[in-house]
């Protein structure tokens, strides 16, 4: 499989250097949304416009059957919370009984006892616990319709039955958005975490969504934005997909009004969907700037200089592929700080935990 993985990486930076319409790698599936339904309305996130729905469980097992999957997270999230989900367990035990991988993001508001049994026993592999508490006013100002400490409660919760169940899996990822008000916060907010049992603590950077959200793009300060005034094709139209829960596909995990439909995986196959007429277009439109509606103002995307492999040498290209074959490697997301609890596998984040 990482075998497979690495071949798969080096076809697509190829293809992506050449500025080649048709890729001849096969995609990584980043995301299986099994809702968009949300209990919130956040700040951070877009206005939902989709219609709103549940993944089936015959899709899924339609999804697992005809896709192929690297050893990479899939996430069972995208635009809602998976909380939400009537067979929530069932739709986890179904991915990981086809060998998956699997991640899952909660706003931690439903995290009841019985939802907590049910994310340890299915065997998920990565739960992230979208707080971003680092006081209540803060955190209900931007988390619309959530209640503090309920939030923290079911957190602290979960946290005290996996370890009183002895569980090593899900690896808990607890997430806080980096924003100016909750700066001088951040440092409690750790400090308090860091004596719990939680696996990890990651301060994230703000998104705006490509362009979607106003507030964010008044409250995003970084010094990442504006440090590329020359702008290349977006590399995610040469290696990832989400697959939307009525089996509706996109290429960009920005897109979450589905705004660029790119096939069905009811209708073809990811691998028939990955280099259609509709996929290659795009891939063209974007070589040659013509970007689509919801690439126009976004700030986030992510790609380098065509043909960069002619400027460097052949021990510089053999390294960067083994490089870009590493299991963490896939879209990395360069502002995020995390901290790790000692002990823990290496291969269970992106970066080193540091407790001190």
């Amino acid at each position: 499989m990482r075998v497979l993985k690495k071949l798969e990486r080096i076809k697509e930076t190829e293809d992506y250097w050449g500025r080649n319409t048709i890729a001849t790698n096969y995609p990584t599936v980043t995301a299986i949304e099994l809702t968009n339904k949300c209990n919130f309305r956040c700040t951070f996130c877009p206005a939902f416009t989709r219609k709103p729905g549940f993944m089936d469980a015959d899709l899924l097992r339609h999804i697992l059957k005809t896709t192929r999957f690297s050893d990479s997270l899939v996430q069972l999230h995208f635009h809602g919370e998976s909380l939400l989900h009537p067979q929530l367990g069932e739709m986890i035990s179904l991915c990981k009984d086809a060998g998956l991988n699997v991640g899952l993001s909660t706003n931690a508001s439903l995290l009841d006892e019985k939802r907590s049994r049910i994310l340890i026993q299915s065997k998920l592999d990565t739960l992230v616990l979208a707080f971003d508490g680092v006081s209540k006013e803060i955190f209900e100002k931007y988390r619309k319709h959530s209640k503090y400490e309920r939030v923290k409660e079911n957190i602290l919760r979960f946290l005290d039955i996996k370890e009183s169940m002895g569980a090593v899996t899900p690896f808990t990822d607890l997430h806080v958005i980096k924003i100016a008000e909750a700066t001088p916060l951040i440092n409690s907010f750790v400090e308090f975490w860091k004596d719990t049992p939680v696996d990890q603590i990651t301060v994230k950077s703000f998104s705006t969504r490509a362009g979607q959200v106003d507030e964010t793009q008044a409250l995003k300060k970084d010094w990442y934005f504006g440090r590329r005034p020359e702008r290349h094709p977006c590399r995610w139209f040469w290696s990832s997909v989400i697959i939307l829960w009525d089996g509706r596909i996109v290429p960009c995990c920005h897109d979450l009004q589905g705004k660029i439909i790119i096939g069905n995986i009811r209708d073809n196959t990811l691998e028939e969907i990955w280099n259609s007429a509709k996929m290659q277009a795009l891939r063209k439109a974007e070589i040659e700037g013509r970007h689509a509606s919801i690439c126009e103002n976004c700030s986030e995307w992510y790609g380098t200089p065509p043909g960069l492999l002619r400027f460097v040498s052949s021990a510089v290209i053999e390294r960067f592929k083994r490089m870009v074959g590493s299991e963490h490697s896939n879209h990395p997301q360069i502002f995020d700080v995390r901290y790790r609890r000692n002990g823990l596998p290496t291969n269970t984040a992106n970066v080193p935990f540091s407790a001190d």
